[in-house]
């Protein structure tokens, strides 16, 4: 703390002079025949300051050169923690040792006091009686006498923590946004409505190809013009800027601006504008996409080379079915002709053969339609004619269809539905397709003596299940997954001869998926497999 206080000595003409020496104000001479209105004047003006002096919301002292409190007013005690400004006079005798904490703010303080005469607005860090410690602003005047010889220094003091700590606080933000803005990967930038570049960062100036801020920025003179693939760009960036004050993920082509290079960017950005609502620039961040673009792209392409395969095979599939199945027909046709004996009686070797021609006609033609069917699939071509499905009837109606094969294999079907049982919203055809594929798996995969059971029931959702169980076979745990890709047959002991295109199961699960239903199977090698449909309850339909 500078030495000093305002010092106001009234006994004798020589203190008061002295104590009011560097304020403006003329000596007056309290002899023995001065006049009593002046004395009466200098009365006045020393109770003015004394009352100034007391009341005064800031700090005032009055030290001597060697660092010894002559005077403080009460806001200075109050401010160093002492009880009164007369404890506080009494108690410091060394304002350099005592009110200081940091010895240089004393030394500094003297060397400007003894060079100028005066030091306005030094700030120390100062020490409170308690140990506390605060930032204070010192200003102090050295009074000398006639001769120029230091009498004494007077001053004020201010507690500006306060101030010093929002200044620090404001300056640690500013350090860490500059350290953001320097070390971010993305650009930022600020540009002016016009279209001139105003601020970059550095990852900014690297994606344009220069060295540093300066160059870049007094390199780009029109971003529409120069930075935009299309310049059209810019006007868009502005006009959703202007109407909703930001963009997001604005994706553009542009030139890496010194080596012209292309690429793609995204763009965030917002409008910023002043208390009056006007638009002073634009502000944001820009990263470069030009992988992701590349990637997004490629995929689009494969995606239409995919469609264009999908719709490929779906016309080949198309026009061979009907190519294959046209003389199929005609095989099949001819061979019902000659079983019925219409063109003459045939001998019981003829028979046979006309038999296995009838046989191996009518397999080929359900394999060429599972094989169109599993094609409709794919495309996304099969549409559902929805109706009421009497689940219990087409149950039934599948184990009539399979019962010949069941019984020729010696395997016992079953249905087991319960009376009752709600009518499904599906397509019957579909619903039908999807128990025949399963009742048929069940009934190829099954040994001699075997058995297989046909369920459906009211789950837990209220949804309905539909599961065909079997004794047969099985299938390993791990392969589980693998039978229901297309063409996959699984070979297990046994069974390797067994016919079939591996579509059953693929083409079950895309028919069950379009009811929102699901397909799944639970086997053990040697034990059998059940497979359940599980179809949604809005699928239920209410009595």
């Amino acid at each position: 703390m500078a030495e000093s206080t305002l010092h106001f000595t009234l006994p004798s003409a020589q203190s008061t002079e002295a104590s009011f020496v560097g304020r403006g104000i003329d000596p007056i001479d309290y002899g023995a025949n001065a006049p009593n209105a002046a004395a009466k004047a200098a009365t006045k003006d020393d109770d003015l300051y004394r009352r100034i002096f007391e009341t005064a919301s800031i700090g005032i002292f009055q030290t001597t050169p060697h660092g010894e409190l002559v005077r403080a007013n009460p806001a200075l005690a109050r401010m160093f923690r002492y009880e009164s400004a007369d404890a506080m006079v009494a108690a410091v005798d060394d304002v350099g040792r005592q009110l200081y904490y940091e010895p240089a703010d004393r030394t500094l303080f003297l060397k400007k006091i003894e060079t100028a005469g005066r030091v306005e607005g030094q700030l120390n860090r100062s020490r409170r009686r308690d140990g506390t410690l605060f930032w204070s602003r010192e200003t102090c005047t050295m009074v000398r006498d006639d001769q120029g010889v230091p009498l004494f220094f007077v001053g004020t003091a201010e507690d500006i923590t306060d101030l010093v700590e929002v200044q620090e606080a404001l300056q640690r933000s500013c350090r860490d946004y500059q350290a953001i803005f320097d070390g971010a990967n993305e650009g930022i930038f600020r540009s002016s409505p016009a279209g001139r570049m105003l601020k970059a960062n550095p990852a900014l100036v690297r994606l344009n190809g220069y060295e540093c801020e300066a160059e870049m920025l007094s390199a780009v003179n029109d971003i529409a013009a120069e930075w935009y693939v299309c310049p059209g760009r810019r006007a868009e960036f502005t006009a959703q800027l202007n109407e909703f004050g930001q963009v997001t993920d604005f994706v553009s082509e542009i030139y890496r601006h010194k080596t012209r290079e292309r690429i793609w960017i995204s763009e965030n950005a917002w409008a910023v504008r002043d208390s009056d609502g006007n638009l002073l620039h634009y502000e944001g961040t820009i990263q470069d996409v030009t992988a992701r673009r590349q990637t997004e792209l490629a995929m689009q392409e494969a995606h239409r080379q995919a469609e264009a395969a999908a719709q490929a095979k779906s016309d080949f599939l198309a026009n061979m079915s009907h190519e294959l199945r046209t003389p199929l027909n005609a095989i099949i046709g001819f061979s019902d002709v000659l079983q019925q004996e219409l063109a003459g009686t045939l001998s019981d070797q003829h028979a046979g053969y006309i038999n296995d021609i009838h046989e191996s006609g009518q397999h080929l033609l359900a394999l060429i339609e599972d094989v169109l069917e599993m094609a409709k699939a794919e495309a996304g071509k099969l549409v559902l004619d929805e109706g009421p499905v009497d689940l219990a009837y087409t149950v039934n109606l599948s184990a009539r269809m399979m019962r010949q094969r069941a019984n020729l294999g010696d395997v016992a079907l079953i249905c087991d539905i319960p009376a009752g049982l709600p009518k499904l919203l599906g397509d019957q055809r579909r619903v039908l397709q999807i128990a025949i594929n399963l009742m048929s798996n069940a009934v190829k995969f099954t040994s001699r003596g075997g058995q297989v059971v046909a369920r459906a029931e009211i789950a837990g959702d209220g949804g309905i299940t539909l599961s065909i169980e079997d004794t047969g076979i099985g299938i390993a745990e791990a392969d589980i997954e693998r039978a229901f890709e297309p063409f996959v047959q699984l070979a297990s002991s046994g069974d390797a001869n067994r016919e079939g295109t591996g579509l059953g199961l693929p083409l079950t699960r895309k028919l069950a998926k379009l009811h929102g239903a699901t397909v799944t199977l639970t086997s053990m090698v040697g034990r059998g497999t059940q497979a359940t449909v599980s179809f949604p309850p809005d699928r239920t339909l209410a009595d």
